[in-house]
């Protein structure tokens, strides 16, 4: 797969560029439109919380905390389901469409 480089500024440079892809999450009802950050080589998924939030999500300090490592580490996480697609949907087919599980930022 191919993935645009693009940066989030003007004031960025061609180096400053990450690839990044259009996303529609989706859980229940509820759905999100978003820019994520293409990381083939990691084990998890991220989500802010606020995005949790729009998809209904809710913070239960009784449900499974999730320790994420590296520079998230000490983030407190929670599990969240959501079926997630690329955007734009006109160019998708339904063997496109993922249900993926996310670590929802605390």
């Amino acid at each position: 797969m191919r993935f645009k480089y693009s940066t989030t500024s003007s004031t960025q440079n061609e180096f400053d560029s990450l690839p990044r892809l259009p996303l529609s999450l989706r859980r229940e009802a509820q759905s999100v439109e978003a820019v994520g950050l293409v990381d083939s080589g990691a084990t998890v998924n991220v989500l802010p919380y606020e995005f949790g939030l729009q998809l209904g999500g809710i913070w239960d300090e009784r449900r499974a905390i999730i320790q994420l490592a590296s520079n998230l580490g000490s983030q407190p996480a929670m599990p969240l389901s959501a079926i997630s697609y690329a955007t734009p949907k006109e160019t998708l087919r339904s063997e496109n469409f993922h249900q993926l599980n996310w670590c929802l930022l605390g």
